[in-house]
């Protein structure tokens, strides 16, 4: 396995391990309250923000299990790494002193910054998407939001799997994308014309969705813990 396949795979581990399940099922309200705990545990606090990361991980591990941690530590690892690279090369031009231990913070507060927005992404559900379009009145587009949550998925597979077929064939990695890529527009068209009229009419009824008292419970729990450590570091 190549490493931009193995990339691609971590990044859909990261993002679509989960799927409907997790703490897409919690109540929007939780999920608003989490990301309002995590904006101001940075604001208040954001050289100690990497302290929060243990708890980020322990609240992944209750959404989508030890695969989908390691998977976005490690998505989010590179991320840090590259900033803290880059920052450290830039010192060493004379523009500003540098240590190690410095170098390091960057790194584990920006694996800690990505780790929780990809965190915030996961508790995001297509439906309520769906639903708040439709309360908005932007009934034509609510539907488009179901297909893309779909598509991305779909898209990302579709590239692991034909990024391998090149490996073994040996072929280049740039010989392999277009059909993937014409595979994933394929679908899109399938999707397309058996939802035709779904996509060109207004939604008239929104989804229900089947709420999770437990999950809920649990967001709102790790919002109040992470604003205690916020408060307390």
């Amino acid at each position: 396995m190549s490493f931009f396949t193995w990339l691609i795979s971590v990044v859909y581990k990261a993002m679509f391990l989960a799927g409907d399940s997790g703490f897409k099922r919690a109540h929007v309200e939780s999920k608003i309250v989490f990301t309002a705990s995590l904006l101001l545990a940075y604001t208040a606090n954001p050289e100690k923000f990497p302290a929060i990361l243990p708890v980020l991980c322990a609240l992944g591990t209750l959404h989508a299990g030890l695969e989908w941690v390691v998977a976005t530590l490690t998505l989010t690892g590179l991320v840090g790494v590259y900033l803290a690279g880059s920052a450290y090369l830039l010192s060493l031009t004379g523009v500003y002193a540098m240590t190690p231990l410095q170098v390091l913070f960057v790194a584990l507060r920006a694996t800690a910054i990505a780790f929780s927005i990809v965190l915030v992404f996961n508790t995001i559900s297509p439906v309520e998407l769906y639903n708040a379009l439709h309360l908005l009145r932007a009934r034509h587009f609510s539907s488009y939001t179901l297909l893309l949550w779909r598509l991305m998925p779909l898209a990302l597979r579709n590239f692991i799997d034909s990024l391998a077929v090149g490996y073994l064939k040996r072929e280049k990695i740039t010989s392999r994308i277009p059909p993937a890529t014409a595979s994933v527009i394929e679908a899109g068209w399938f999707i397309e014309e058996y939802s035709y009229w779904r996509l060109r009419v207004k939604s008239k009824t929104r989804i229900p969705l089947s709420r999770s008292l437990l999950h809920t419970l649990t967001l709102l729990l790790f919002s109040l813990i992470t604003l205690l450590l916020a408060r307390t570091l």
